[in-house]
């Protein structure tokens, strides 16, 4: 696909659906195009382009989910192992399922955890005091027996990443992960996203209008991170889905 078809193509169908800016990438025959359209925000515009970091949101589970996994193949992570072999002051509503849940419940999301636990404090931001913080949430189901999405298992594995390695989440993530994967422009921390051209989301108010909705904080395995839409850049904010979208062809991008 030609640049000029793309752009055309970007530029119709943002117009059409309202959309407030995009960028979009497609890896053709070894050949790249991306194009943009669009500012980043209506209450402080500036225009999309190829280098603007979008947010990933849940998709930085698939980070956090790769993360650990490679701690698997190095032999430093057991997918059957107890969660509390690696995190062992894991205290949950059911004192049973805390000893039960297996990594493999939290990777395939068959905990039986609620979707996530929400709190403020000096804790909110960190996945060792979220960790604390989980005899609060509700269980929806014995570990094992039914699949049901958790922001709060993902972040558990990115409590996990950080105990194996001995890093924080955002470097456990960096090092092994996205530096290898060519990722330079993806970020997991707000004060490398803030310094950057980034988009924020709207919530549709009626045909063709939008308005950006108050920011919300996402811990790094569940969601959070950000990335430029192009190829080979990117880097990440949170285990279970707060994190910049990737625009064109690449993977950002916790939750």
């Amino acid at each position: 696909m030609r640049r000029g078809e793309l752009s055309t193509f970007v530029e119709v169908t943002t117009e059409e659906f309202g959309i407030t800016g995009a960028c979009v990438g497609v890896l053709m025959d070894g050949q790249e195009a991306c194009a943009s359209h669009g500012v980043t925000n209506l209450d402080h515009p500036q225009p999309v382009d190829d280098h603007t970091l979008f947010h990933l949101a849940s998709v930085t589970k698939t980070f956090t989910a790769a993360a650990l996994t490679r701690l698997v193949a190095e032999g430093r992570v057991e997918l059957d192992a107890p969660v509390r072999r690696y995190v062992p002051e894991l205290e949950l509503a059911d004192g049973r399922a805390a000893e039960r849940i297996t990594v493999l419940n939290l990777l395939n999301h068959t905990a039986g955890l609620e979707w996530n636990l929400v709190f403020t404090g000096d804790e909110a931001d960190t996945l060792a005091g979220f960790v604390a913080h989980l005899p609060q949430l509700p269980l929806i189901a014995p570990p094992g027996t039914r699949a049901s999405c958790s922001q709060a298992g993902y972040n558990l594995l990115g409590r996990i990443t950080e105990t194996v390695t001995g890093l924080s989440f955002e470097k456990a993530m960096d090092q092994p992960l996205l530096e290898p994967a060519g990722l330079t422009n993806t970020f997991f921390g707000l004060d490398e996203i803030t310094v950057r051209r980034f988009a924020v989301g709207h919530t549709p108010r009626r045909p063709r209008r939008a308005a950006a909705p108050r920011p919300a904080v996402g811990l790094l395995a569940g969601g959070r991170a950000r990335q430029q839409p192009r190829r080979g850049r990117g880097r990440g904010h949170r285990p279970g889905g707060s994190a910049p979208r990737p625009g064109p062809g690449r993977v950002l991008t916790s939750s």
